[in-house]
């Protein structure tokens, strides 16, 4: 154990230290603070579990995630399994569009599903103007609505992860079951699916925790029973109660215990739950079934099925980024680019600060995640493992309450709230997981035979790293920032706590263009081209991710 590997190793922990345990410490210690006073005690959390209010919230946010995860189970199995098994055309194409939703702003699609399934959208003005129905159809708001918009959000996570179950089976496995005479559909459920358990729980844990996490979208449909909404409008308005403020701050935590617990308990069950096979083993990409005709043309029109709504969030954002207006029509009629006047022109600061914040928090992640991955994978270093867990655990913290734990913790006596450089240190705290989950794959897929062979021959770590482990984890590497600059780029949770005037992003532009009720084209605009970026980068993950993305999210991405 090198000197050198044990100072890396604390200095790693030194920044968690300082930008993850530190805020959270003080967000839980403001928990328990009572409210226009100098005392402390339990009385918050006495206060909000005595509520029937609140009490109500916690049970309406986990009823949604039950039908969330439900939802996202039944259509993600069979798309997964699609992609996983069938070979057909334009397979990278439909993977990048099935992914789309997840790097995409939840609330982008909420707009955009408004102006198409709306009281007077397009769908409910077209089937009143063929004369199927006089009244408009509630298509979208109330819990349904939500359901199926936080299900299209999160439905990448099932696919991901049952994809990369069904591609590692061991062929063998199922060809036994076909031996003693099972069929496709009894071979699945009594042996596929089983072994992918683990997998599917790798995706389904994230699914779950979503809507314990998700504040606006129930706030764009008008839905603010929810944990998460809830706590947000407490601390935003708080102003005439500040009672209010540490029952958000309550509400918060309460969340980040759910979001945490269950994801302990998924990780736990995922370890138990594991297979191996003993037999040939797998190819790189799994077993290939080629379907009959029928079964073929379905797989096609379920495929398009998912992607034409997928495809509903940019087409419709598109239409609106370039129409005049568009109210009681099925279709806009007058056209623009003067919302995009407006963005380019006079709010360039915007795409600039949202450049400038991700990228740099991209820096930090890549300064601290290829580190963190070596440490963790390459070495016996004390604490590595703890290490792990704790970045990885991110992923269970909801957005808010890194927000509001950082506008804690860093405005007074470490006031670096007070500088713009918060914000790319909170995007690279809560997106730091994506980068290092991809690092963490790579790493396990470098034969370590390589760098021994390397240092044997005297080159020393730092060149070995350079000219054998970086060319060799580039791809990998890339992906990972690929993916770190999108979760960064529309990051909102966080930063709608943390930014001032002129630190503005293009995702708080488009919240505040909703939120003052100003001209919806230019948020519109926003979105859209939020969505060209983020699609041409996802294009470029889909082209050379290969089986790195799978294996980040599969179950050892838990």
């Amino acid at each position: 154990m090198s000197r050198g590997n044990i100072s890396l190793a604390a200095l790693l922990w030194l920044v968690i230290a300082f930008l993850v345990l530190y805020p959270m410490s003080i967000l839980v210690l403001q928990s328990f603070k009572i409210a226009e006073t100098d005392n402390w005690g339990i009385s918050n959390y006495l206060g909000f579990f005595q509520d029937t209010y609140y009490l109500k919230t916690f049970g309406n946010t986990l009823l949604l995630s039950v039908l969330v995860l439900l939802t996202t189970t039944l259509f993600g199995v069979p798309l997964a399994y699609i992609l996983a098994r069938y070979r057909h055309w334009g397979k990278t194409v439909f993977t990048a569009l099935i992914l789309l939703p997840i790097v995409l702003p939840a609330y982008a699609g909420v707009f955009a599903f408004i102006i198409f399934f709306g009281k007077y959208g397009t769908l409910n003005l077209l089937l009143m103007e063929t004369g199927l129905f006089k009244t408009p159809i509630n298509f979208i708001y109330g819990i349904h609505g939500l359901v199926f918009i936080q299900s299209l959000h999160m439905l990448p996570f099932i696919v991901l992860g049952l994809s990369a179950g069904f591609t590692n089976i061991d062929p063998s496995f199922e060809e036994a079951a076909e031996v003693e005479g099972a069929g496709g559909f009894r071979r699945f459920i009594t042996v596929t699916l089983p072994l992918c358990t683990p997998s599917y729980l790798a995706g389904a844990v994230i699914v779950f925790l979503w809507p314990f996490t998700d504040w606006l979208t129930p706030m764009i449909l008008g839905q603010v029973d929810f944990l998460p909404s809830v706590a947000y409008i407490n601390i935003a308005y708080h102003f005439t109660d500040v009672h209010r403020k540490y029952m958000g701050i309550v509400a918060v935590i309460v969340s980040a215990v759910v979001c945490i617990s269950l994801f302990l308990l998924a990780r736990w069950w995922v370890e138990r739950k594991k297979y191996t096979g003993l037999s040939k083993g797998t190819t790189s990409e799994g077993r290939v079934i080629e379907p009959g005709p029928l079964v073929k043309l379905s797989a096609y029109l379920y495929m398009f099925f998912i992607a034409g709504l997928v495809l509903l969030i940019p087409i419709v954002l598109g239409l609106s980024a370039f129409s005049r207006r568009w109210v009681f029509e099925p279709f806009p009629t007058h056209w623009t680019l003067e919302n995009f006047r407006v963005i380019l022109l006079e709010t360039p600061v915007l795409i600039q600060n949202s450049f400038v914040f991700s990228g740099i928090a991209l820096l930090f992640g890549i300064a601290f995640g290829l580190p963190a991955a070596y440490i963790i994978v390459r070495t016996r270093v004390p604490g590595r493992n703890a290490l792990d867990f704790v970045i990885t655990l991110m992923l269970a913290f909801p957005g808010i309450a890194v927000g509001v734990s950082y506008l804690l913790g860093f405005w007074k006596g470490i006031p670096l709230a007070q500088y713009w450089i918060i914000m790319p240190l909170a995007l690279f705290a809560r997106r730091l997981p994506y980068f290092l989950r991809m690092a963490h794959s790579s790493y396990l897929q470098l034969d370590i035979s390589l760098e021994e062979a390397s240092e044997v021959s005297g080159a020393g770590k730092l060149r070995t790293f350079l000219n054998i482990s970086l060319p060799l984890l580039i791809k990998g590497v890339l992906v990972g920032v690929v993916m770190f600059f999108i979760m960064a780029f529309q990051e909102i949770s966080t930063a709608i706590f943390l930014y001032r005037g002129g630190w503005e992003t293009l995702p708080i532009g488009i919240y505040l263009n909703w939120h003052r009720g100003m001209e919806f084209g230019i948020a519109a605009a926003m979105a859209f081209l939020m969505i060209v970026i983020a699609f041409i980068l996802l294009l470029i993950i889909s082209r050379i991710a290969g089986g790195i993305l799978k294996a980040a999210w599969g179950p050892g991405g838990t």
